[in-house]
């Protein structure tokens, strides 16, 4: 419970995790890339945050339902909901692990998630059930059987050691085990993209950051990234 707490805290003022976070913006475009065009889909983002990412993927006919644990990353997602979506865009400020789906989705996302859950093969299974029949979901995570998922997972621990010593301990999982847990389901991957995760990297100037993202971002550099984002379907 002390982890659950301790996670809750970690994004309980949003300003600490936002910060010239550029990696949010690569996560963005790459989703975007890989969510099907089709018309009058419905949206569900697991763990939210601003909706940076979810919210430019609503067109004029879909519709999103925003959950997150923080009441201040809701906040600001209300923010950036363009007025003519306001009647298609709705949130829930709940922990996700006591969400339940009333309805499926034709997209689900689940981003950089799993790491701060009690339980991700929960979680993954949470998502299963979200997914309408014909839909898809979108999972991000660090694969730890590549030598910079391991790399990153190693140097994460001791940046979050010294600045942040009551931060929670992250989940670790490979993409096997994310492919199993899927499977288990009934979905097969459709579609990934890597990339290289560099912590401590937001302690630069927000040029140089997102430069460095960006670059982290591209072949043949990104292939050999520790960090997952991968499409399922059933």
């Amino acid at each position: 419970e002390s982890e659950r707490e301790r996670a809750k805290s970690a994004f309980a003022d949003p300003s600490r995790y936002l910060r010239n976070n550029s990696y949010i913006t690569l996560r963005a475009q790459a989703i975007r890339r890989m969510v099907p065009a089709t018309s009058a889909k419905s949206i569900l983002d697991l763990g939210c945050g601003d909706g940076r990412i979810s919210i430019p993927l609503v067109g004029d006919t879909d519709e999103l339902l925003l959950v997150d644990a923080s009441k201040g990353m809701l906040e600001l997602a209300v923010q950036r909901v363009p007025a003519a979506m306001v009647d298609r865009v709705h949130f829930e400020c709940r922990d996700i692990a006591t969400f339940e789906p009333t309805r499926q989705f034709n997209v689900v996302l689940c981003i950089g998630v799993l790491a701060h859950v009690p339980n991700p093969r929960s979680l993954l299974e949470l998502v299963s059930r979200c997914v309408a029949p014909t839909g898809c979901a979108l999972v991000q995570f660090t694969d730890n059987s590549y030598l910079l998922g391991r790399a990153s997972n190693w140097l994460g621990a001791v940046l979050r050691r010294l600045f942040h010593p009551d931060a929670h301990t992250l989940n670790r999982m490979t993409i096997d085990d994310v492919l199993s847990d899927m499977a288990r389901h009934g979905f097969r991957m459709t579609a990934s993209y890597r990339y290289v995760f560099l912590p401590g990297v937001q302690r630069l100037p927000p040029p140089v950051t997102h430069a460095v993202v960006q670059l982290a971002g591209r072949k043949p550099i990104a292939n050999c990234g520790g960090e997952v984002i991968a499409a399922f379907s059933r």
